[in-house]
């Protein structure tokens, strides 16, 4: 029971010292307004006069009281200090919202020393204004709370208090910040607000050279109805994609023009030779690729400055990469691994209403050589061959008649690539097996024939050859028949062939075919036993002198050496000549097959 009452009083006392207030739209117009967009930097200063302050405050003990209204997702920061733009000197650093809008914190030093700290979850809204109040006292009590409330957020007792003169705002890197100060006390009936004037910060000579170069120019508008642009492209690496028929190609691009509107008189702005201008600030072309797999500009990766000169010669240097179709609808039959490609690239200006004229930077000057020491070619498994061509626009209306040119009156960058894949690992991988197998094929029918160990052998060699097509396909492109499938298609075919015959001859379908009479003759034929160096037949001598050789009875045999009897043991057979002719016949054939498409694939 005493838990529950202790809940109710804290709940009552919480309410007591929150009041609901609303930062409304005519409290709005009596602010000023201040956007920042630039990060962590507190790049503009204001002046507050202690006078002027004086006139607005609630309570004269009070030296600097500020109020204002902020509009941020987090991290809405405010500088108070007795100097503009400080570097070591003191300062009062209020962070609301910081940590993702989790905390709210006072600092005695820019971005260190914190003095005061609360948790403060959701302080800040990116859809409506909340509003805070800031007083200083005479003996340097500082409290920064929310309006409307009683007790203050922060609270902190400096026994050497900073005298405020100036006071400065900033955001968070990728936040955008909306800050409305000068604000007039809420429940003041008075029109009394403070007002702080902007303080110009220090510009060097070329930031006051920027200021007037840049003053009312709109960075969309070119220089003239017809600018010319010098553009140098350099490839610096090459990836091709067989599978989807896409090229990736890395490339350095190097462009100048001319805008007779920025140049300068060195004597009147201290001798600027030279200036440095982000993208966005002035103009600046921008390219895209005609044939690329995704309409969009050239994304440049990490973006480089653009440097002009007094005389109005403007430099841009960029790298991206752009990916392109690449195929050859002609023909389906590659050579791959040992493929070799023709693509193009065609890059042509983004903005159609303006007219470009564009042409080539040769590689040898001097702006391409200093940029090239910072670009690094990459090397990989492709040999890249590149020719560079300015197409005109009227050249390009006679290509593309069907298209609508009317409006796209710019000229186009043409790349001409062939590259040809470095296929040394390939090779390897791929080749020596075949070969390893075409002669183990060859060399079988030299071998004896009618056994059953070829059977087994040509059996094996199938499966090894089925096996590799089994794993190849997530190597081979499946749009297209390479030659070296065709290779390995062929020798299984040869393989299953030879085993065919194989098992055909050791059937008694071979011995019926060699006991025809056609195949007596064929086989028994001289010079068909010459053709394929088969062993001559023995002529039977006639038939009345045909024993006269043979010894009588009782005489003893003469004794005979071991090979000459084995010799005599060789019965000649039919099926065994067919055989051995089918082997060199297919050996022959197998040979000349393979060797044209060898060629013909290399």
């Amino acid at each position: 029971m005493k838990c529950l009452l202790f809940i109710y009083v804290c709940f009552l006392f919480g309410n007591v010292l929150s009041t609901n207030f609303t930062f409304t739209y005519n409290m709005a117009l009596r602010c000023k307004e201040y956007l920042c967009q630039h990060g962590y930097s507190y790049k503009n200063y204001f002046f507050t006069e202690a006078f002027d302050r004086k006139q607005a405050k609630s309570d004269s003990s009070i030296v600097f009281e500020m109020h204002l209204a902020i509009l941020a997702a987090s991290n809405g920061h405010i500088l108070l200090s007795s100097v503009p733009a400080p570097t070591t000197e003191p300062v009062y650093e209020i962070v609301i919202g910081g940590g993702a809008n989790k905390f709210t914190e006072l600092r005695r030093n820019l971005r260190r020393n914190a003095k005061a700290s609360a948790k403060t979850v959701g302080v800040l809204s990116p859809v409506e204004f909340r509003a805070f109040y800031i007083k200083i006292s005479e003996e340097g009590l500082i409290e920064f709370g929310k309006e409307g409330d009683s007790l203050p957020l922060l609270t902190y007792m400096d026994m050497d208090p900073i005298p405020v003169k100036y006071f400065s705002f900033a955001a968070w890197n990728g936040v955008e910040a909306k800050f409305l100060y000068d604000c007039p006390i809420p429940g003041d009936a008075s029109e009394v607000t403070p007002n702080s004037e902007a303080i110009d910060p220090k510009l060097s000579n070329s930031d006051k050279l920027k200021r007037v170069l840049l003053l009312d120019r709109d960075p969309m508008i070119p220089p003239s109805s017809e600018v010319v642009v010098n553009l140098g492209v350099r490839i610096n690496s090459v990836s091709y994609d067989a599978f989807e028929s896409k090229l990736s190609t890395g490339l350095s691009m190097v462009m100048t023009w001319t805008d007779q509107s920025m140049a300068w008189d060195l004597a009147k702005f201290n001798n600027v030779t030279s200036l440095k201008f982000r993208q966005g600030q002035i103009w600046s072309p921008s390219f895209h690729t005609f044939n690329s797999d995704a309409v969009s500009m050239l994304d440049a990766k990490n973006p480089e400055l653009i440097t002009m000169v007094n005389s109005g010669e403007a430099t841009y240097h960029m790298q991206t990469t752009v990916t392109t179709w690449c195929f050859d609808y002609t023909t389906t039959m590659t050579r791959w691994p040992r493929d070799e490609y023709t693509c193009a690239i065609v890059i042509e200006p983004w903005q159609a209403h303006e007219k470009i004229l564009l042409k080539q930077l040769d590689q040898n000057t001097a702006a391409m050589k200093v940029f090239s020491e910072l670009d690094d070619v990459i090397l990989n498994i492709w040999e890249v061959s590149s020719s560079q061509h300015i197409v005109s626009s009227a050249s390009w209306n006679l290509m593309y008649t069907s298209d609508d040119n009317t409006t796209h009156r710019s000229d186009r960058f043409a790349i001409k690539m062939s590259i040809k894949r470095r296929a040394t690992s390939y090779n390897i991988v791929f080749y020596t097996p075949l070969l390893v197998l075409v002669t183990f094929l060859l060399l079988s029918f030299w071998t004896e024939t009618l056994c059953l160990a070829r059977v087994w052998f040509y059996a094996g060699c199938s499966i090894i050859i089925c096996m590799g097509l089994c794993y190849i396909d997530f190597l081979v492109p499946c749009h297209t028949v390479p030659t070296i499938l065709i290779l390995y298609t062929a020798v299984l075919g040869g393989v299953l062939l030879a085993l065919l015959i194989q098992v055909a001859l050791m059937t008694s379908l071979a011995e019926r075919l060699a006991r025809t009479i056609v195949m007596q003759n064929v086989l028994t034929a001289q010079w068909f036993r010459s053709l394929f160096c088969l062993p001559p037949l023995k002529d039977c001598r006639i038939y009345e002198t045909i024993n006269e050789d043979l010894q009588q009875e009782d005489e003893v045999p003469t004794p005979r050496n071991l090979e000459q009897m084995q010799t005599d043991n060789v019965q000649h057979s039919e099926v065994r000549e067919l055989a051995e002719i089918t082997d060199k016949t297919l050996f022959f054939i197998y040979s000349v097959a393979f060797s044209v498409m060898l060629s013909l694939h290399f």
